[in-house]
Order: structure tokens, then C-alpha cells, then sequence
């Protein structure tokens, strides 16, 4: 009788055990479930795709979706960033415009804490791993704080993965209000900016997915 109630027992934790590991989020190595908003995943949804690839490379018409595992170059990413990657780091997805036969560039999306919520960067690289632009998909900002930003992401372009990327060095100041935005949108650029010269020299094989 004592067996048989163990048994029971047992079969019941077992049975709450593999419910509960069913309902996380985890899908894969790295990689977590969208969130029906996407702003509780740690990987940064592309809202606006075909209107954003437009705007950075206008004679773009589609773009390639790569996945590039940087595993191997975590130790030395780990000591440029002076902190550990993050799961929107490694594996890294990049967007690859292109005009069905050449790339025009590449796309990163990226959400970064500002002093009122999460912002979303999308930094458009050229094939020389210059920043064209970089937009922000999304963000809680107070209206000056914005508007003192719009005005300020322009200086991006031509920045690269060595270049300081810091308000009041290679980029002008911005007003006080403004500053802990632009601190986190520098940091935010130049991480991403690092991370992609990596994956751009990387050994893997990219797993692709169609154009769009």
C-alpha cells in the first residue's frame, strides 16, 4: 500500500514537473518567444520593415534574413563591450537589403533602456560597415527629450565599430534633458556596431531565410 501511494505521488510531480517546463518561453538555444507586443522578449521585433528599408536604401527591394552564432568570439566581444553578450547579441540577426542581385547593406534592430522605457534603434550599415542612418522604431521619451534626439541621430552616419560613439567626443552634446537618452542610443549603436564587424568575420555558415 505504501509502494503504491510512493508510486502515486511520484507520477503526480512528475506530472506538474512537465506541465510547468511546457509553458516557458524557451523555443531554442538563445532564442525566446515574441511577446504578442514584443516588448518583454529580449530579441527586438522589426515593426516596419519595408517602409524602414526604403528609407535607408531606397534602391533596395527585398531584404535577407541571416542568423550568425558568434559563440566563438565571446571572450574577446565580452572584453570590447566590457560586458557579457545578450541574447539579441549571439546568435545576431541581421537584415541584408538588397536589390534582388546585390547588397545595398545591412539592417540591425535593437532595443535599448532610455530614461523613460525601451527605446528601438534600427542602424542601417553599408557594405563598408559605415553607419547610413539610424532610426528609432519606438520609444517613451517625453516630447523635447525626442525632438532634442531626432535632431541628434543624424551624426551617426559614417560612424563604424571604431569609432568612440560618445556624446560631446565624435558626437555633438545634447541638451541636459536629453542626455541618459542619448548615453543609452550611443552605447546601444556602437554594441551593435561591434558585434556585426564580428559576425561579418565570422567562420559559420549563415542559416538564411528567403528574401522578403
Amino acid at each position: 500500500m505504501r509502494l503504491a501511494a510512493l508510486f502515486v505521488t511520484l507520477f503526480i510531480v512528475a506530472a506538474l514537473w512537465m506541465s510547468r517546463s511546457t509553458t516557458t518561453d524557451s523555443v531554442g538555444e538563445g532564442e525566446l518567444k515574441q511577446s504578442p507586443r514584443g516588448e518583454d522578449s529580449p530579441i527586438c521585433p522589426w515593426r516596419e520593415p519595408q517602409r524602414d528599408l526604403k528609407t535607408l536604401f531606397p534602391e533596395a527591394t527585398q531584404y535577407v534574413t541571416e542568423t550568425r552564432i558568434l559563440s566563438q568570439f565571446m571572450g574577446t566581444i565580452h572584453k570590447r563591450l566590457n560586458r557579457p553578450m545578450t541574447l539579441d547579441e549571439n546568435p545576431l540577426r541581421i537584415y541584408r537589403a538588397t536589390d534582388g542581385t546585390r547588397r545595398m547593406g545591412a539592417i540591425l534592430v535593437k532595443r535599448v533602456k532610455g530614461e523613460h522605457g525601451a527605446i528601438e534603434l534600427i542602424t542601417g550599415i553599408d557594405p563598408r560597415g559605415r553607419v547610413c542612418a539610424v532610426l528609432v522604431q519606438s520609444q517613451r521619451e517625453p516630447d523635447p527629450v525626442a525632438q532634442a534626439i531626432t535632431n541628434w541621430l543624424p551624426h551617426f552616419a559614417g560612424k563604424t565599430a571604431e569609432s568612440a560613439l560618445q556624446p560631446a567626443d565624435d558626437l555633438p552634446e545634447v541638451p541636459r534633458e536629453a542626455r541618459v537618452t542619448a548615453n543609452a542610443i550611443a552605447e546601444g549603436v556602437r554594441s551593435g556596431l561591434i558585434v556585426f564587424s564580428f559576425a561579418e568575420n565570422a567562420a559559420e555558415t549563415p542559416q538564411a531565410k528567403g528574401p522578403r
